[in-house]
């Protein structure tokens, strides 16, 4: 059947690939800062947010959140970020109650950044805190120190921001339980409002995943990992923090609202090199090099390198597999509503195996992970992909 274009709120993620240094862990595309090479790429994103615009590609629907990730964003300067924000508030309907997020580095930000960043409409700081340990930070080619992470945290409290969110990893190198549970008392005792609680993977191309094949990386057994997990969620529990999603805590009213839309189904648009978006059915994502990004805008083109065919019976078993990752799981009389397809019926067979497994209930009109399919959330997705 066809679907309706949707007219509910949207998210929109803006990708800054620039870094001082790429950490061992990561797989994002970024490249090295140079001043010229960032003034180069502010005016190229601004010309994709006019053409998104121009193409009136939204339709008029609300962005209710704006997420600035890279890379570093903070590389850029108070000025230039306020500029991008600026251009996005001229081309789309932006809510004035938008949850507006900035990915910063601790030893990357100051007084006057900061003051920046607010005076643009910034209401939501993350610091990739990732460890307070200093041969852990050392370990994952960060370029921050644990003193640094603290001062950051005092100095945007300082500045004025009332939401914080700090990401934290578990499963480094070598690492113990105990020291695990160091780190998140150290986050714990920063009192931000918000904590990502997520586990080391090793992705391809990346410095560890190298060290890996060469045998040079030593892991944490698959049980000690599932016993940080299950540690780790109830400390941060004991602190004060509510687990919403699989590697999200955060105290009452400080869900993050843009992460929430992924988890969701809602829409977004993403712009700049290597985002993704999915609006108005589709997937679609841009080209990863940054000087292919600056050719397609300078002759007008929107920078997209791939589209992925509309295809709803998939937009439904993502939904699913996505929503599952969350506490209170999915509404079901919402996913049928949108798609035109009873998700009780149409996955019947992998519902009951992960009920009869303890993965999975029923409650009212929701289906939802249990506390213990929670720890199994990627297998339990793929069973509706």
């Amino acid at each position: 059947m066809p679907i309706a274009l949707r007219e509910d709120a949207v998210g929109l993620y803006l990708h800054i690939p620039f870094c001082e240094r790429v950490c061992h862990f990561c797989a994002f595309v970024t490249r090295g800062f140079r001043e010229e090479r960032a003034t180069a790429f502010v005016k190229d994103l601004i010309t994709e947010i006019c053409l998104y615009r121009e193409m009136q590609a939204l339709r008029g629907r609300v962005i209710e959140t704006i997420y600035v990730g890279g890379g570093t964003p903070t590389t850029l300067t108070g000025d230039q970020l306020g500029g991008i924000l600026q251009a996005c508030r001229d081309a789309f309907r932006v809510d004035r109650a938008a949850e507006i997020t900035v990915e910063a580095n601790p030893s990357g930000i100051n007084g006057p950044l900061l003051e920046a960043l607010l005076r643009a409409g910034c209401n939501r700081l993350s610091l990739g805190a990732q460890s307070f340990e200093s041969d852990e930070l050392n370990s994952l080619g960060s370029s921050h120190t644990p003193v640094q992470i603290e001062m950051a945290v005092r100095l945007a409290r300082q500045i004025g921001f009332r939401n914080l969110n700090l990401d934290l990893m578990y499963g480094l190198p070598g690492q113990s339980l105990e020291r695990l549970l160091a780190n998140i008392k150290s986050a714990a005792a920063l009192e931000p409002e918000h904590l990502s609680f997520y586990n080391l993977t090793i992705e391809e191309g990346t410095r560890f995943a190298r060290d890996a094949e060469a045998g040079h990386l030593v892991l944490p057994s698959h049980d000690l990992m599932a016993e940080m997990f299950e540690t780790g969620r109830s400390t941060l529990e004991a602190a004060g923090y509510v687990q919403y999603e699989v590697s999200n805590f955060a105290r009452p009213g400080f869900t993050c609202r843009h992460n929430v839309g992924y988890w969701t189904d809602r829409e977004w648009l993403g712009l700049g090199p290597s985002s993704h978006s999915y609006l108005d059915g589709e997937r679609f994502s841009n080209v990863e090099s940054l000087q292919e990004y600056h050719h397609c805008l300078l002759r007008g083109a929107l920078p997209v390198a791939a589209r992925e065919e509309v295809n709803y019976d998939l937009r439904l078993r993502e939904a699913i597999a996505f929503g599952l990752r969350q506490v209170k799981g999915i509404e079901l009389a919402q996913l049928e509503r949108r798609y035109g397809i009873a998700p009780l019926k149409r996955f019947r067979t992998p519902i009951a195996q992960a009920t009869s497994a303890g993965w999975l209930e029923i409650q009212e009109a929701s289906l939802r992970p249990t506390r213990a399919g929670l720890a199994f959330a990627d297998d339990l997705g793929l069973a509706f992909i």
